[in-house]
């Protein structure tokens, strides 16, 4: 079976490391950390994972743009075992993510995902802000990965005003989020879980149940999350082998054949 893990960071923190615990509390805590992408592409090849989409820490701790080189950069030097997710900004602010800049730059580094951190980054989430970008990532069906870590209000505002946006939620923690995240799955079909947090005895089962393991995509958070904790739930949550292949890495692979830049 084939698996990617659709959300890692390389990189070291300027602060080690925050976790998300609950409800927005944080703690804060020595983790292993990839300096770069060749310490990531040993922690995959110890859990057995084929590829992993990567972010880089610069993002948030430095300057989007700034990290999206570094991304972009540690990408073409793994062949193809690293995937580069890039980080947005206000394209009022920051011309070159208005989408005539943005879509070129990310077709030539092979760029099909997208991240935002409004609040590290200063600024909000919505289409007051980030008009006519969301509007074109969500037509060119681009995923955008989102975090609650910053509060659950930007991400329920985005897909009220871009319901048709595709949105891989990230880093939500290890309590319980059914009543935050059973909504969105049920009212927007384009809203996904990266399962890393998801490490509750029968989770990943119930939401295949109720909505479908098309709605999961296998990743770890790291380093938030060692690897094998998110790959030992996936393993062990009982579901078909269909259904894990799909979480695995058919879905993700699903999503980028959708992308259209």
């Amino acid at each position: 079976m084939r698996f990617i893990d659709a959300s890692c960071a390389i990189g070291y923190r300027t602060v080690n490391y925050e976790i998300v615990n609950h409800e927005r509390f944080y703690v804060q805590e020595r983790v292993k950390q990839a300096r770069d992408g060749r310490e990531l592409i040993e922690e995959l090849d110890f859990c057995g994972i084929d590829q992993a989409v990567i972010s880089h820490n610069a993002m948030i701790d430095v300057d989007p743009g700034y990290g999206n080189k570094l991304a972009a950069a540690e990408a073409a030097g793994s062949g193809d075992r690293l995937l580069p997710s890039w980080a947005i900004a206000p394209p009022v602010t920051e011309p070159e993510y208005a989408p005539s800049a943005l879509f070129p730059a990310m077709q030539a580094a092979g760029v099909k995902l997208l991240r935002a951190y409004p609040a590290r980054n200063r600024y909000m989430l919505g289409r007051v802000a980030m008009d006519p970008l969301l509007g074109e990532i969500s037509s060119l069906r681009i995923p955008l990965y989102l975090s609650p870590s910053e509060g659950w209000e930007p991400i329920y505002q985005v897909l009220q005003e871009y319901p048709d946006l595709t949105v891989i939620l990230t880093n939500y923690g290890l309590w319980s989020h059914a009543r935050l995240t059973f909504p969105l799955l049920r009212a927007y079909p384009n809203f996904y879980i990266e399962t890393g947090d998801m490490q509750t005895a029968g989770e990943i089962r119930e939401i295949c149940r109720l909505f479908g393991p098309e709605r999961l995509l296998f990743g770890s958070g790291f380093p938030s999350n060692a690897i094998g904790g998110p790959l030992a739930a996936l393993r062990g949550s009982g579901i078909s082998e269909e259904a894990m292949s799909a979480i695995a890495s058919g879905n993700l692979l699903r999503l980028l054949g959708e992308v259209v830049l």
